[in-house]
């Protein structure tokens, strides 16, 4: 009787102490704007960590080298490259890793306070590059649509990194109030008595404003009528991380919830049907 006496008891304190115990909370549900963030882990881990990133960054700058020996600029006028900066000349997967680890969307606020950080690393090839054309007789000009409160921040790691002939002249970046464009920039430097004969960028809007915010029909369509020059005049390096062939999956699509961006990318997937 006694034994039965303490296991009643031991049940009776048992399930009292688990009625006080306080109820583990389920986990919150994922909010769609952590899902798109999730999205491009595979991409950022790529990016980040393959030997291939680092392959084409050195395919695309020879062919640089190369295309920018081989042009001619018209008569009377100066051989120039125009390159962008961000995931073209400097590596910013960093703050993509930051958003990934912390949940957080893109916002100019975090984008600036990076850039501030002076932390961006240069891309393979880059820097060499950048010094064959000032060696060759040309000129090279920065054109990135970082904001204007960033330019001496943006000139202070570039120059750390080594990158040739960075000035007020050659660095230009987004217009205050000004658009992101970028072909007002390109008339700019052709104004200046320079041929831009090579291009350099991760975006088709780093080489003309044909595709400036067009969705991506148009932007291929770009593509197919000048493949032609693309490795001759137009370079680009890979960005599966972010870009305007994002906008370019549907109208607007910057402008729709964060639910929205997530249904327009599952509706972009062309999948086989398993049959």
């Amino acid at each position: 009787m006694h034994t039965v006496k303490c296991g009643f008891a031991a049940l009776t304190l048992s399930l009292l102490l688990s009625g006080c115990a306080p109820h583990q909370q389920a986990a919150a549900p994922e909010t769609a704007q952590q899902k798109l963030t999730e999205q491009t882990v595979f991409a950022v881990n790529w990016m980040q960590q393959s030997g291939e990133i680092s392959a084409l960054s050195y395919q695309a700058f020879n062919t640089a080298e190369t295309a920018f020996t081989q042009a001619k600029a018209r008569p009377g006028l100066k051989k120039a490259v125009v390159v962008d900066l961000d995931e073209t000349m400097i590596d910013n997967s960093a703050y993509a890793g930051w958003q990934i680890k912390h949940h957080q969307p893109f916002t100019d606020a975090t984008w600036s306070k990076w850039n501030q950080a002076r932390e961006a690393k240069a891309l393979p090839g880059a820097v060499e590059f950048s010094h064959y054309v000032l060696e060759h007789g040309g000129r090279i000009f920065y054109v990135s649509n970082r904001a204007q409160a960033d330019y001496t921040a943006t000139v202070d790691n570039l120059k750390a990194l080594g990158f040739a002939d960075v000035s007020p002249q050659t660095v230009l970046l987004k217009p205050t109030g000004g658009s992101s464009n970028k072909v007002e920039r390109f008339a700019a430097v052709e104004k200046q008595g320079y041929d831009i004969v090579v291009y350099v960028g991760d975006n088709l809007n780093d080489f003309s404003g044909e595709t400036y915010h067009k969705l991506n029909t148009q932007r291929r369509d770009f593509v197919n009528r000048h493949q032609e020059e693309f490795g001759r005049k137009y370079i680009v390096l890979p960005n599966p991380s972010y870009g305007d062939w994002e906008g370019g999956m549907a109208q607007d699509y910057f402008k729709v919830n964060d639910e929205g961006k997530v249904k327009i990318r599952e509706e972009r997937i062309d999948a086989w049907d398993g049959k």
